[in-house]
């Protein structure tokens, strides 16, 4: 794996697929700050976000309305001021990093919330959020502070032969995956997080997604993996990350 990827302590390196050459254009060379501030210190990240949100115990009129009571990354838009608050909560206790509200914006999740056709805009509008927030608190003591882009499954597993799960495969769920990716890099995010994956083909699908939008965008970050693993070392369909 090159070095603008991120590897889980319990993730094994994936192998590298063809790029879309139609579609590539000149990317920028990496050059991330939050790859030299590591080379000299640890980074902390912060907490959970999802949690912390629904402790606000929000009305469906925070959401936008009853259609949207519970989509939890939609609050970018809706309620811009809550999900500040608690960006800015954890960089009071001290974090370096703080996540995006975005762990479930993916193009496949918002297609259940008629949410599908503004997948960008709420990806970058959660970037957006988080990088004011950061750059406040950097400008106040000159300490760096960083921004990830948070992108979690997108609920099906396109390893499966079940007919629901596996109904979108690789190639159906990159272009989705290339929205987030790319709202999150306009945004201001300064490194991608691809969370709690349970499907190494999914993985694959928002790693060929990141480098379509850092072709679009013409800026490179570095990719942070993790997936999840039951006792067994296994991953949900079997696969051994060993």
């Amino acid at each position: 794996m090159g070095s603008d990827t991120l590897l889980h302590p319990l993730s094994a390196p994936l192998r590298r697929a063809a790029p879309y050459p139609e579609r590539m254009t000149a990317i920028s060379a990496l050059q991330s700050r939050l790859l030299e501030t590591l080379k000299s210190r640890v980074l902390i990240y912060d907490g959970a976000m999802g949690t912390q949100l629904q402790a606000r115990e929000l009305t469906a009129e925070d959401f936008g309305g009853k259609r949207w009571e519970g989509c939890i990354d939609y609050l970018s838009v809706t309620r811009p001021d809550v999900v500040e608050a608690v960006h800015t909560a954890y960089f009071e206790a001290g974090a370096d990093v703080v996540e995006t509200n975005s762990f479930q914006a993916s193009k496949a999740r918002f297609e259940e919330w008629d949410l599908g056709e503004r997948t960008l805009e709420i990806n970058r509008a959660g970037a957006e959020i988080a990088r004011r927030v950061a750059d406040r608190f950097e400008a106040a003591d000159r300490r760096p502070r960083f921004v990830a882009g948070s992108m979690g499954p997108s609920g099906l597993l396109p390893s499966s032969e079940d007919p629901d799960l596996g109904k979108l495969r690789l190639e159906d769920l990159v272009p989705g995956f290339s929205e987030q990716a790319e709202g999150l890099i306009l945004g201001g995010a300064d490194l991608l997080i691809l969370e709690t994956c349970q499907d190494i083909l999914e993985m694959k699908a928002q790693i060929l997604a990141c480098r379509e939008a850092f072709a679009r965008t013409g800026r490179r970050l570095p990719i942070q993996a993790s997936v999840t693993l039951d006792p067994s070392g296994r991953m949900l369909l079997g696969t051994d990350i060993r």
